[in-house]
């Protein structure tokens, strides 16, 4: 039991430095994908895929995920410098 509860404490403390940030109306995949590409230099949809996190999401999922905080500005993708077949994603700084 006193795991769970711990669980529990970390859930309201995350849900609270979601909400001071603006993310906690965000899903919980749109917040996962928004985090996952703000800690990685080279985030792409294949890494996000390939995240053990990740493993239960379709690439249709994620793919609908990206383009939705794409068109929102809060993510950006631009081609690779060393691959031109790779598109990196990148947080939007506000």
């Amino acid at each position: 039991m006193e795991a769970l509860e711990r669980l529990f404490k970390l859930r309201e403390s995350l849900y609270e430095q979601e909400k001071k940030l603006g993310i906690h109306d965000y899903s919980e995949i749109e917040r996962s994908v928004l985090e996952f590409v703000l800690n990685q230099e080279q985030a792409t949809i294949s890494c996000i895929l390939k995240h053990n996190y990740f493993s239960s999401y379709s690439l249709s999922t994620i793919n609908r995920v990206v383009a939705k905080l794409i068109s929102e500005g809060i993510i950006e993708s631009h081609q690779s410098t060393d691959d031109k077949r790779k598109m990196c994603l990148n947080f939007c700084a506000r």
